[in-house]
């Protein structure tokens, strides 16, 4: 039942104890409904046919290309011996192939889905199984349907030699098959997603879910032990591709369906905000404070706004606290959007504000979400600037800077930074790029030139520059204080800044955003100080270089 070697978990049919736990499990309806261990949460492999019956609406499958038909080239010579097995392999599974292809409902949304089954010569990709997977996604184009792909599969169908290898190549090109239509493709990986498959048509799928525990790679655990040092430290789990940022989310199995159902009215909703809403703000008697340029430890993190802001939350990539930014997709009303939020915690400090590659590679894949899906981006920031650490520096944080800066200027969807707290430095520069910069009345600018904080602007300052384009004013004892209105206050902006920019047209947005840049008001008093600060500073480092080079 148990390959140890691999980390592969037979089916587990007419189990009496849980082979992880060993706790009773046979007669559970969590267990018999759900194959998971209701005690460790254990998930066993499974055929196609429970898999249909966990994800899709029951009777909505039906199946294409079942008998499909390939004519054998030239060059393969197959062994009598790998016939007689698919013989035997079809007549023990039932099915035709290691995979079944077909289109099913997922929460009421027609969808193409494509099935590898483990139990066919272990889901493994051959001449016939790449031109049905490559069939699936034409199909998906030529009727503007997503697509689901369940991997199941864990190695190579060497029989077929060069023609299995090439099928790699064949599924991963016909993936291109969605992006003209704008169509999703969600590869879910279970126990295991490896070999071939994994590394083709799976991994290019627009998101990539997993099950608890799955085991997931290009290559074994013995393939990779014999070239590793410390075989210890190998960890092929989803839970470990989650924290590397390879896949976007872990899903139990009987979330599974109510998961994949949300993104997938996420990704394919063409609904948006209504033209020129103007929605009315709450009546709030607004009290003009001094500003006192300091932000408060107990000003709420942007991830306390979040929940009473938008709605049907997915999230994406690795987003634990450890991490300064989370990325996801969300409803504002009634309209898909792409967020990324800074969650700078103040109080328990699990993270120190500072941004990093990640936060950086993570703006990346909020643009690649978007550009293809049409969804515009929210950029809610709150940053202590960029970590100056060695780490950083060489993995070319440099780069990602420039590079975010050139994308998001030419990004032709609607782009909206809301600075919720405070923004720092370089930290600052991708955020004000957007089309609409909204600032919290008591949040600051600290440019990161003066130690003393002499070069810090505040919502006004930063208002009478251009800057940002609006400050959106706080409740009588502050945003911390007032957290319920803060929020409605925050959602009523953006959906009124919304209800312009999906009307205004992608060239406008374009050179809009370039032409701010060149027309900002340079003579303001605190942006000609800012410079004078960092013309000093940058003149003391020149003056002690040369001092340096003539001792």
């Amino acid at each position: 039942m148990i390959n140890k070697e691999e980390n592969y978990i037979g089916l587990g049919e007419n189990l009496r104890e849980c082979l992880s736990c060993q706790e009773k499990i046979s007669e559970t309806d969590f267990y018999e409904k759900y194959r998971i261990c209701p005690y460790c949460n254990f998930h066993y492999s499974i055929d196609f046919a429970k898999r249909l019956e966990v994800i899709s609406d029951q009777g909505s499958f039906v199946e294409f290309n079942k008998n499909i038909s390939v004519r054998k080239p030239k060059n393969l010579k197959l062994n009598p011996n790998y016939k007689k097995n698919v013989k035997n392999t079809r007549e023990r599974t039932g099915l035709e192939e290691a995979v079944v292809t077909g289109t099913c409902n997922i929460g009421g949304i027609k969808t193409v889905i494509i099935l590898l089954d483990f139990g066919f010569l272990g889901g493994s990709m051959g001449i016939i199984v790449g031109e049905k997977i490559s069939k699936a996604f034409s199909y998906s184009k030529k009727n503007s349907l997503p697509v689901l792909s369940v991997i199941s599969s864990g190695g190579r169908r060497v029989q077929e030699g060069i023609f299995s290898l090439i099928q790699m190549i064949k599924t991963t090109n016909a993936t291109d098959e969605l992006n003209d239509k704008k169509l999703p493709h969600i590869a879910l990986l279970t126990n295991p997603s490896g070999g071939q498959v994994y590394s083709s048509f799976a991994i290019s799928a627009d998101i990539k879910i997993a099950e608890p525990g799955a085991i997931i790679g290009m290559f074994s655990r013995n393939e990779i032990g014999k070239t590793s040092i410390d075989n210890k430290e190998i960890d092929l789990t989803s839970e470990n591709f989650f924290e590397n940022g390879l896949i976007d989310n872990i899903v139990a199995r009987n979330n599974l369906k109510k998961e994949i159902a949300s993104i997938l009215e996420s990704l394919t909703s063409t609904d948006k905000i209504p033209k020129k809403v103007d929605l009315e703000l709450p009546e709030i008697e607004f009290i003009k404070s001094n500003q006192t340029k300091k932000i408060e430890k107990s000003r709420p993190s942007a991830k306390q706004y979040f929940y009473s802001i938008f709605e049907d939350v997915i999230p994406l990539k690795d987003n634990s606290e450890k991490n300064l930014s989370t990325l996801g997709i969300a409803k504002l009303g009634s309209q898909s959007i792409i967020y990324l939020v800074q969650n700078f915690q103040r109080i328990n400090k699990t993270n120190g504000g500072k941004l990093n590659i990640n936060d950086f590679e993570k703006i990346k894949d909020a643009i690649r979400f978007s550009k293809k899906f049409k969804l515009p981006i929210i950029f809610f920031v709150d940053n202590k600037g960029i970590n100056n650490t060695f780490e950083n520096e060489i993995s070319g944080i440099a780069n990602s800077l420039a590079e975010n800066i050139k994308l998001l200027s030419n990004h032709d969807e609607p782009l909206i930074s809301i600075i919720t707290g405070e923004t720092t430095s370089e930290g600052s520069l991708p955020y004000f790029i957007s089309d609409s910069v909204l600032m919290l009345e008591h949040s600051i600018l600290n440019t990161g030139l003066d130690s003393k904080g002499k070069d810090i602007l505040d919502s006004y300052d930063c208002l009478e520059t251009g800057i940002i384009d609006k400050i959106i004013k706080e409740p009588p004892l502050g945003a911390s204080k007032g957290l319920e209105d803060m929020s409605r206050l925050i959602k009523i902006n953006l959906i009124n800044e919304l209800s312009v920019l999906n009307y205004t047209s992608k060239r406008k947005l374009i050179r809009t955003r370039i032409k701010k840049f060149q027309e900002i008001d340079m003579r303001h008093n605190k942006l000609v100080e800012s410079v004078s600060n960092e013309i000093k500073v940058w003149r003391n480092v020149l003056k002690a270089g040369y001092k340096a080079l003539r001792n």
